[in-house]
Order: structure tokens, then C-alpha cells, then sequence
């Protein structure tokens, strides 16, 4: 299968080449009526890219086959958190079918692969199980990361990809201290007093601005709520972080719910159709997508926007 542990060492050490042209993209799409339709084919869909014609060249639905990247961030030391989120998550796991591929990573401290894509449920049962949630929260620093190995996955393939986060993160857990520490405790006017969150939220900005290049749906799980100031724009950073790449972020704020938001994470990555468009030969960097089913029968969810290049 997919060897990640070879893409994610390759990936910071390889110089990076002259970026030829995409000519294709990769778009997660929903339908709105919930029902799911399987044997569809591209002349079922229209497309257009900054109003221009795109040929729909495939398409992936629900009951194709998926490749589901899960990636752990658990780092609060919490077992009444921990332990119950990582029940949850086995048991959605073993309900997959058996067209679908799980890889395991953990991104505490560095990111670390620990599970190639298998289907093999028993074993990343054990692997999940073996984790303790312990070290510094990985999020931020390592979704790049990850988008890239999904991304050179999708381009490789005609397979479904989706990455799953499941996080109990704290802002003030991360390396990179974000807690915009106050730098004139006898100035009141000192900015760095007024808007704590400063630092998170520029992070966020930046990381977003990336992510609209990635093509792989990112959902995050988060099973541990926090209502200071400062993980408040946290928490909002990882749904705009999501939605960024058409994913979703959802939000456990007591142990009750977390069987509620990884189930949610695991209907919204499972039931998505994966359509590839042809771009036209003169679109712009930011192109408007506009999708809809050839016999109207339905309307459909979709990012609306793509990044070609970096900005």
C-alpha cells in the first residue's frame, strides 16, 4: 500500500522543482438531499471555472473505495477525554466498509506515521489503544504536513482521501507560544492587553491562505472545549482551517458529546463524492468553481474556491 513514512521524510528534504501547471483538480462535493447515488458518471455533473466550460473527467462516490488518513493530536493528559474518544473512534472505524483504507498517524511533538492505510481494523484498533495522550498539541504545525502526503495520494490515484483530526488540544500546549504575552504591564494602552488572541489568529490566517491550494477534505474532532479568550479563536481557527479545504470541524464541550462529533466527522468524510475537473487553459489563480447535476435533481455542497498557486 501507500508507504507515508517515505513521503513524509521526502517531503522537507526534497527541493522544491519549478511548479508546473495543474491542469486538474480534485473537488469534494456533497448532495444536499442526504440520499446517496452511486454508479454516477461525469456527464452527470456540470462544471465551470471562472464561468468557463470544465470537463468533469471522474467521479468517486460514497460507495467507492476511501483512504482515510487519522491523524491523533491527544495531549491534554486527560484519560476522561482521551479514553473515551479513542473508544469512539475504533468503533466508527470498524464500522467502515471494506473498501475503505485507515492509516494512523500522531502529531504530538513531530509528526510520526504509525500505521500505513490497511484495512486490517484489528490493528489500528491496537495502535489507537497503545497511543497515551501526552506531549505538546501538533495541529497547527503539522496539517501542511499532512494535506501534502494526502495530496500526492490523490494525484497517484482514483481513490477517495480524507484526513481526520481527532485533538483535545490547548493553544497555551503548542510549542510556538501563542499567548500573545503582554509586553507593557504598566501601559494600559499596550495593544498585547486588548487582543490576546492576536498571535493564534494571524497563525490561522497564514495556514489558511495555504490550505486553499491543498485538494484533500481535512475534518477535525475536537473533544475537549475551552472557553478562555484565546482558544476561543483557537477553536474558531480549526473550522476555518477545515473549511479552508471543504472539510468540517466539529466541537465536544462535555464527554457526553464526543461520540456525537466523531460520529458526525465520520458521516460527513464518508458520504462525499470526489469529482475531477479539467481546468480551462487560461483560468486565474483563484478560480470561482460552479457545480451542478446535469438532470437537476439535486443541489450539491462544494468549495467554491481553489488556490493554483501560492499566494
Amino acid at each position: 500500500m501507500w508507504r507515508l513514512l517515505v513521503l513524509l521524510c521526502l517531503i522537507p528534504l526534497r527541493a522544491a522543482p519549478p511548479r508546473p501547471r495543474v491542469t486538474e483538480i480534485r473537488i469534494p462535493v456533497w448532495m444536499n438531499s442526504g440520499s446517496a447515488r452511486s454508479e454516477l458518471s461525469p456527464a452527470d455533473f456540470q462544471a465551470t471555472l471562472d464561468g468557463a466550460p470544465a470537463r468533469v473527467l471522474d467521479v468517486k462516490c460514497p460507495d467507492d473505495d476511501l483512504i482515510l488518513l487519522v491523524v491523533l493530536d491527544l495531549s491534554s493528559a486527560q484519560m476522561t477525554i482521551a479514553d473515551p474518544a479513542k473508544n469512539v473512534l475504533t468503533s466508527e472505524i470498524r464500522k467502515l466498509s471494506a473498501k475503505s483504507y485507515v492509516g494512523l498517524l500522531r502529531s504530538q511533538e513531530s509528526l510520526e506515521v504509525l500505521l500505513d492505510p490497511i484495512v486490517d481494523r484489528d490493528a489500528v484498533a491496537t495502535a489507537i489503544a497503545q497511543q497515551s495522550p501526552t506531549g505538546k498539541a501538533g495541529l497547527l504545525s503539522s496539517i501542511e504536513a499532512v494535506g501534502r502526503i494526502a495530496d500526492a495520494m490523490l494525484k497517484k490515484s482514483s481513490v477517495r482521501i480524507a484526513i481526520l483530526y481527532v485533538t483535545d488540544a490547548d493553544v497555551a500546549n503548542y510549542r510556538e507560544d501563542f499567548t500573545n504575552p503582554v509586553i507593557n504591564s504598566s501601559d494600559s494602552h499596550d495593544l498585547s492587553r486588548r487582543f490576546p488572541e492576536t498571535l493564534v489568529q494571524e497563525k490561522i490566517a497564514k495556514l489558511q491562505a495555504r490550505l486553499l491550494m491543498q485538494q484533500t477534505p481535512v475534518f477535525i474532532a475536537s473533544v475537549a472545549y475551552r472557553g478562555d479568550r484565546v482558544n476561543e479563536a483557537y477553536q474558531n481557527g480549526l473550522k476555518q482551517l477545515a473549511e479552508a479545504t471543504a472539510g468540517m470541524a466539529f466541537f465536544s464541550r462535555t464527554t457526553t458529546e464526543i461520540e456525537g462529533v466523531i460520529d458526525k466527522c465520520f458521516a460527513a468524510l464518508t458520504s462525499h463524492y470526489s469529482l475531477k475537473l479539467a481546468l480551462p487553459e487560461r483560468v486565474s489563480a483563484r478560480p470561482l468553481i460552479h457545480l451542478t447535476m446535469a438532470d437537476g435533481n439535486d443541489t450539491l455542497t462544494y468549495r467554491t474556491r481553489v488556490s493554483l498557486r501560492e499566494r
